[in-house]
């Protein structure tokens, strides 16, 4: 649809997809959020297929610092429709990112193993090579050092 509406009327459109964002003021609904916060509680946390789960964890500042780059470089071509990933590339095993969030919390996750909900993904990956192409830039923040600064 933006292929066609970007030929039609002459405009251009650029799209961005980003991958499991974390860090302050971070969604409610999402992993990062719901762990810690369950954690700090006392409470469970429900651990979709054993915890045999990989995500492409992306800390907000490396997103934020990708949709300033993309912004600021109009297309050339006026029906240009072009799509942008920006995450880390380096999925992270959820127990891994379990176990981070609990050195940081400095307090155990009671856990509770649950089979693989219907319509998850096993392993999420960005391939930000067309980002790297076009802009030079790909997000570096590292899982570890990323909960460290959402913790804080």
């Amino acid at each position: 649809m933006t292929h066609d509406y970007c030929h039609l009327y002459n405009s251009p459109a650029t799209g961005l997809r980003f991958f499991t964002v974390y860090g302050p003021w971070g969604r409610p609904d999402m992993a990062p959020m719901l762990f810690a916060k369950a954690i700090l509680a006392g409470e469970p946390i429900n651990v979709f297929n054993n915890g045999e789960l990989y995500k492409d964890f992306t800390f907000i500042d490396d997103i934020a610092e990708g949709v300033l780059l993309v912004i600021d470089k109009n297309p050339k071509d006026k029906a240009s429709n072009k799509k942008y990933y920006i995450g880390c590339s380096q999925p992270v095993h959820l127990m891994d990112f379990i176990h981070t969030l609990e050195n940081e919390l400095g307090k155990k996750a009671i856990l509770n193993m649950i089979p693989l909900k219907a319509g998850d993904v096993l392993k999420t990956f960005t391939d930000t090579s067309k980002l790297f192409l076009d802009f030079g830039y790909k997000p570096m923040m590292k899982m570890p050092q990323g909960i460290a600064e959402y913790i804080k």
